[in-house]
This record gives C-alpha cells, sequence and structure tokens, in this order.
C-alpha cells in the first residue's frame, strides 16, 4: 500500500509511516493532482481539500473529514479496511519513509549511548538519515498507541 499525502497532513504522514506504509509527502492542489501518476490498485492519494472538482476523477483520492490525525487513521483504516493485522508497525524511518534495515552491534560505537547498547540487542538504522532505532520506551508508548487505534471502531 502507498500513499501520496497533502502536505497539509504532516502529523498523519508520520503515523502512516509509523505504521510501515509507503507514504510520500506531495503538495497538492488541483494543478498538482493532475501531476500523480494515474491511478492503480493499492495506491491513494490523501488531502482534507473538499472543493477540488478533480475528485470524482480520480477514485484513489480520499478526502478526509477529521482534523485530529489519529481520527484520520483511523478513518483512512475504515474506508480501506486496513485492519491491525495489514500494519508492519516501526519498520519504516518516520522522517526518510526508508524500511529500516538491522544493524550489526559492531557499527554502533559513538551512535548511541553506551548504556542503550550493552540493554538492548537488536537495532536498525535508516539506510538515508542514518538514525539508529532500538525498541525503548518511545516505541513501547508508539506500540501502545496503535494497539489504542486498533480497538477503535469509527473516527471521533
Amino acid at each position: 500500500m502507498k500513499f501520496y499525502v497533502d502536505q497539509t497532513l504532516g502529523k498523519l504522514i508520520k503515523w502512516l509511516r509509523l505504521l510501515g506504509f509507503d507514504t510520500v509527502q506531495v503538495q497538492l492542489s488541483p494543478k498538482d493532482l493532475a501531476q500523480l501518476p494515474p491511478w492503480k490498485p493499492g495506491v491513494y492519494v490523501l488531502t482534507k481539500q473538499t472543493s477540488w472538482p478533480a475528485r470524482r476523477q480520480r477514485p484513489d483520492l480520499l478526502i478526509l473529514t477529521s482534523q485530529d490525525p489519529e481520527d484520520q487513521l483511523a478513518e483512512i483504516c475504515q474506508r480501506l479496511s486496513l485492519p491491525p493485522d495489514t500494519w508492519q508497525p516501526l519498520q519504516r524511518c518516520s522522517d526518510c519513509n526508508l524500511p529500516l534495515q538491522p544493524l550489526p552491534p559492531d557499527q554502533l560505537e559513538d551512535r548511541v549511548p553506551d548504556y542503550i547498547a550493552v540493554r538492548h540487542q537488536q537495532f536498525f538504522e535508516c539506510p538515508q538519515c542514518q538514525r539508529v532505532f532500538w525498541e525503548g520506551s518511545h516505541q513501547r508508548r508508539i506500540r501502545r498507541r496503535l494497539e489504542e487505534l486498533s480497538h477503535r471502531q469509527t473516527p471521533r
């Protein structure tokens, strides 16, 4: 599944990436919409712009109604039938959108604090921005939020 997301939905972009979906931030106007690749299954364009005349011509265009990123995410999951078992959480860089790669322990030197290197066994890095990720408290909080989201049936 791939999403082209209007830049006005910045927080939603991060959440979609946290769920493991390929998510590209784009500037969207009716003119820009015409420049996107033609519709194909599994690829969607997301925006909050309700007045676009082209919306009837693009079956892949989803106009979101909520202002809250978590409600928007719930709306997308409901409208596209994306249950939690289709999610691949924390597999992509939330900034660069690239899949994370395993990072061998011998490449950790000076990249994480010593106590982190000793405490954790698995590390991943973004091949573009070189950020290092591990299963710490931040990821546990994200997983809890995603678990809460998975129990929501409809947007608020």
